[in-house]
C-alpha cells in the first residue's frame, strides 16, 4: 500500500510537471510568435526603408538641378532694368496696355530657404507685378512671348477677368518672380 502511495504521488507529481511544462511550452511558444511578427514587421520596415537612401540622393540631385537652374535665372539689377524696358516694348508691340508696372524689391524667398539661398548663391527673389488690359488671345500671345524669349522672368500667377470698360477686353494681373544678384 505504501508503494502505491508512492506510485500514485509520484504520478501526480509528474503529471503536475507535466502540465506546467505544457502551460509553459505554449506561453513560450506564443512569446517566439510574437518575436517573429516583430521580426516580420522590422524586416517589412527595413526593406521600405532600402529606399530610403536612394531617395536622398535622387533629392540630393533635384536640389542641385534647382540650385544651377536658379544661377542661370540671376541677372544684376542693370539687367533687370533691360528686360523691364524690353517686356513694355513686348507689350506694346502685343497691343497690350500696361496699366500698372510693380517690382517688390524685398526678398520674397521663403524664410525656410533665405538661409541656403543667402549662403550659397547670394541672390534675391523679387516680385514683378503687372496689371495689363487688352484682348484676351493678345495677353495669351504675350504671355507665351515672354516665356519663349527666355526672359529672366517667370510666371508665378496669372489672373484675368473681364475689362468693365471694354466689352471685348480683359484685364490680367501677372506676377512674376525674377532672381537679382551680384551679376549674371
Amino acid at each position: 500500500m505504501k508503494q502505491k502511495k508512492i506510485y500514485f504521488v509520484l504520478l501526480f507529481f509528474i503529471l503536475v510537471l507535466n502540465m506546467v511544462y505544457m502551460i509553459d511550452r505554449n506561453q513560450i511558444a506564443k512569446t517566439i510568435e510574437s518575436y517573429k511578427k516583430d521580426i516580420r514587421i522590422i524586416d517589412a520596415e527595413l526593406k521600405t526603408g532600402s529606399n530610403i537612401m536612394e531617395e536622398v540622393n535622387i533629392l540630393r540631385k533635384n536640389f542641385v538641378d534647382n540650385i544651377d537652374q536658379l544661377k542661370d535665372y540671376k541677372i544684376s539689377a542693370s539687367v533687370l532694368i533691360n528686360e523691364l524696358s524690353n517686356l513694355k516694348t513686348l507689350a506694346r508691340q502685343s497691343g497690350i496696355i500696361i496699366k500698372d508696372l510693380e517690382i517688390d524689391p524685398r526678398n520674397t524667398f521663403p524664410n525656410s530657404h533665405k538661409k541656403l539661398v543667402e549662403d550659397h548663391l547670394k541672390l534675391d527673389r523679387q516680385t514683378l507685378n503687372l496689371n495689363l488690359s487688352g484682348d484676351f488671345l493678345d495677353i495669351g500671345n504675350f504671355i507665351e512671348l515672354v516665356q519663349k524669349n527666355e526672359t529672366p522672368f517667370v510666371l508665378n500667377h496669372c489672373l484675368i477677368s473681364l475689362d468693365s470698360l471694354d466689352p471685348k477686353g480683359v484685364i490680367a494681373q501677372l506676377e512674376y518672380l525674377t532672381y537679382v544678384g551680384d551679376g549674371p
